[in-house]
């Protein structure tokens, strides 16, 4: 008798207490809410334990909501199942060797793209300027053909047309060169009110047509390119005497494309028409290969970085590995197949666009994202997950962020869309429990980024003293 009331004094005490906790972590949570003037944001909360998956503290977790770049998790986790640790990106000559001879290749050459996300306009001058050092070939009688691995369309669906314009929001073509970006800086000219451009970086191969006029006033700078790579920069420069611009590249395929055919030009390789195929036929062999880092590299840039390339990039390769098709309808499709299958999630309240969060149609409830965090935390992937994140006060996106007590003992995700803002990862609170949490803001206004960040930092911070 005496076992049964000490038992059901601690299991009381124990409830007291979970229940004073959860009401002193709502109770800061309304404070943090008022402090930071985010009333009329939309706000979802949800955090639980890694060990056994209980539920801790919760706000509207099962509401919808734009996850922003901590959608990269699911694409990440994924590849981590599936893409090879020594995986990596090939660019690669083909042709039959026994066509060659004296100097000339009797026929057509074709160079594959995987997809490289880092490929360089100098490693591909390398790559083609051993057709002639390292083969021994000046001349092509036939064609060269250039064929990619992925199929598009590249701009997902709920990207904005303002992302899409610039470096962060550049296509993740299988002819990725450079980044598929331009960098370009418009000038005022003395004692005028014209502009001129000066080019910075890759800008070769870019029609670049200029009607932008000075202005002391606030005006803006229309930019747009259209799918022949022809730029149109007009409206003003306004106040400042220059300004720099770092652009997506409209069409990689033809930036390359035209790329290809001038180094062809400049190493004296004669040559017939440059044109972008579907596939290559069979009886052609690898010569020349350039490679990439292995895959681990752009994983840790994608979620540390939150490079959005190279996180659709990893995406369209997963549709190819696991559904034969390089697109983003393939790639969100063998995600959500992953997940199911490794982690034995109910996708149903996932909802993806897209690989890397740009898509504003990409929708998550804070309560799948815990448990996705819980599920992989515990999986064979889960420490390496857990590595490749941002770490609090050290690393990545997050590096500037929730130092001092919590210094290295959160590693999360972070999120930022014109009126989103989250964080998402795992965090040791005070008494050394593991925590998986997800923090989500929607509906915000521009001036309310600031105090977002801030908000999150101190929810963590509560997280910290009271779970």
């Amino acid at each position: 008798m005496k076992r049964k009331t000490k038992f059901f004094t601690a299991f009381s005490i124990l409830l007291i207490s979970i229940s004073t906790t959860q009401a002193s972590t709502r109770s800061e949570v309304q404070y943090l809410v008022k402090k930071y003037n985010l009333s009329d944001a939309k706000i979802a909360i949800a955090t639980q334990t890694t060990n056994n998956g209980d539920q801790l503290y919760a706000y509207a977790q099962n509401r919808l909501m734009t996850p922003a770049s901590t959608n990269k998790v699911f694409t990440i986790v994924a590849a981590l199942f599936t893409i090879p640790s020594n995986f990596r990106f090939t660019t690669s000559i083909m042709y039959p060797s026994n066509r060659v001879k004296d100097h000339t290749l009797y026929g057509d050459m074709y160079i594959k793209f995987t997809g490289d996300p880092a490929l360089t306009g100098s490693q591909l001058a390398t790559l083609i300027k051993k057709i002639k050092t390292e083969k021994d070939i000046s001349k092509i009688t036939g064609d060269v053909y250039l064929v990619g691995v992925f199929s598009g369309p590249y701009i997902p669906n709920g990207w904005s047309k303002e992302d899409s314009t610039f470096c962060f929001g550049a296509p993740a073509s299988s002819f990725t060169l450079n980044r598929n970006c331009t960098v370009i800086k418009l000038v005022k000219n003395t004692n005028s009110l014209t502009t001129r451009i000066v080019e910075l970086s890759n800008a070769s191969n870019i029609t670049i047509k200029n009607t932008a006029k000075y202005t002391s006033a606030s005006s803006a700078t229309t930019i747009e390119m259209n799918n022949d790579n022809v730029l149109y920069i007009g409206g003003y420069l306004s106040r400042a005497a220059e300004k720099m611009f770092k652009l997506a590249i409209k069409n990689p395929a033809l930036k390359t494309l035209d790329t290809v055919n001038d180094f062809l030009n400049s190493d004296g390789i004669k040559h017939g028409n440059v044109i972008i195929a579907g596939s290559v036929p069979t009886g052609y062999t690898e010569q020349i290969t350039t490679r990439s880092q292995t895959i681990g590299h752009f994983i840790d840039q994608a979620l540390k970085h939150s490079n959005n390339l190279y996180a659709e990039t990893i995406l369209n390769t997963l549709g190819l590995k696991e559904k034969g098709i390089g697109s983003t309808k393939a790639g969100t499709e063998a995600v959500q197949s992953i997940l199911y299958s490794k982690l034995g999630l109910d996708t149903s309240a996932l909802t993806m666009y897209d690989g890397s969060g740009l898509s504003h149609l990409d929708k998550v409830t804070p309560e799948f994202m815990v448990n996705f965090l819980t599920k992989a935390y515990n999986s064979q992937i889960g420490k390496e997950f857990y590595n490749y994140l941002s770490a609090s006060g050290i690393s990545g996106t997050i590096s500037y962020r929730m130092g001092g007590k919590l210094l290295g003992r959160v590693h999360a995700k972070t999120g930022t869309l014109s009126g989103v803002s989250t964080l998402s990862g795992y965090l040791l609170t005070a008494k050394n429990h593991r925590i998986s949490f997800s923090i989500m803001l929607n509906d915000l206004k521009p001036s309310d980024r600031y105090n977002a960040r801030r908000f999150q930092d101190k929810l963590v911070d509560v997280f910290y003293r009271n779970l």
